[in-house]
């Protein structure tokens, strides 16, 4: 019967042994777990910091580009409603060069890159404000960088056709003779080159940056108050 006892003890003390090293094995990874937790959350914290510096440049700069767009749009209109001509030209000097300007609009990305390549996806996914911004930058940037590349081959195109004229030398220079003035006011080819240009600048390039803005305008109060929360 001791003998009996004393394996008895034996067992009890083994297993409360192996239920005290159970018990610090599963702090050590709760406490690792928590760690790391921290560690994403510190480094999803830095990476929203930078995306909200490239919406803050985003949304300043599609401001500037649209107000020089709407100023476009209005000049442009001028011409395809055929308000101008020979004897008022003057009234809008720059209407000559309507589809031979154009105002790229580049999203920063370095926020969203970093992002991409957070570790812990899993987790992320689950996060409605990172699902947002991913969405955001998948579905407008590469729109934005297509109506870029549009418009920047109809303006070169515009310009390689402009300087077979024998006046366009004298365009470059500022100096107006009256085949230009009629060609830039009357003809109907001008005409469908702005009519063209406009369409591609400020129906579909400004109306795409105008609602990236407004998106962005959005995500970027989610990121603020995300951030201040986490202070």
């Amino acid at each position: 019967m001791i003998k009996n006892k004393k394996v008895t003890s034996y067992i009890l003390y083994a297993i409360g042994e192996i239920f005290l090293v159970m018990i610090g094995i599963l702090l050590a990874l709760q406490v690792n777990n928590w760690n790391e937790n921290r560690k994403q959350k510190d480094n999803l914290n830095k990476i929203l910091r930078t995306i909200s510096y490239d919406m803050e440049t985003d949304t300043l700069v599609a401001s500037q580009v649209g107000r020089i767009y709407d100023s476009l749009q209005k000049y442009s209109n001028r011409i395809i409603n055929k308000e101008l001509n020979r004897n008022n030209y003057q009234e809008c000097i720059q209407c000559t060069s309507l589809t031979t300007f154009y105002s790229p609009f580049n999203i920063q990305t370095k926020g969203f890159e970093l992002l991409k390549n957070v570790s812990n996806e899993g987790t992320n996914q689950k996060d409605s404000l990172v699902t947002n911004i991913v969405q955001l930058y998948t579905l407008y940037k590469p729109i934005i960088e297509k109506n870029n590349e549009r418009l920047e081959t109809e303006v070169m195109k515009n310009l390689n056709e402009l300087k077979e004229y024998p006046w366009f030398v004298d365009l470059t220079l500022g100096k107006f003779n009256e085949e230009m003035i009629v060609y830039f006011t009357e003809s109907e080819d001008y005409r469908k080159r702005v009519a063209l240009h406009n369409m591609l600048a400020s129906n579909n390039h400004l109306a795409m940056i105008k609602n990236y803005k407004i998106q962005a305008t959005e995500v970027l109060k989610r990121i603020k108050a995300r951030l201040e929360d986490n202070q």
